[in-house]
């Protein structure tokens, strides 16, 4: 099985995670596309890239985080680096969204000795 997907995740202040496609993640990273429920606001963004290499049972994941600010129409204005404390992704948030991309990665059938 050869895979290689990328998942988009939004984390918002008050715990709200939301996953977007890769379509519009690219609008709104070139600026043609909003997001309107984050107008006016600043949300942490994770992407999770799932791979595997042909003739590999191996999964490699891959996570990327930022900072990102939108105007009042939605539109990003803004894309850093975590650097404050309170921007930081916790590991529980991190793990939550490993599992939701992993979500149609087959799985072996258990073992029994």
């Amino acid at each position: 099985m050869t895979l290689n997907q990328t998942s988009h995740f939004v984390l918002t202040p008050d715990g709200g995670v939301r996953e977007f496609s890769a379509d519009l993640a690219a609008r709104v990273a070139a600026g043609s596309g909003r997001l309107p429920e984050y107008a006016d606001s600043r949300v942490r963004y994770l992407q999770i890239t799932v791979s595997t290499e042909p003739n590999d049972d191996d999964i490699k994941i891959v996570s990327a985080g930022a900072s990102i600010r939108f105007d009042a129409t939605g539109r990003m204005t803004e894309a850093a680096p975590l650097k404050v404390e309170g921007d930081q992704i916790s590991s529980f948030e991190h793990d939550a969204c490993v599992q939701w991309a992993l979500r149609d990665v087959p799985v072996a059938a258990a073992t029994r000795h």
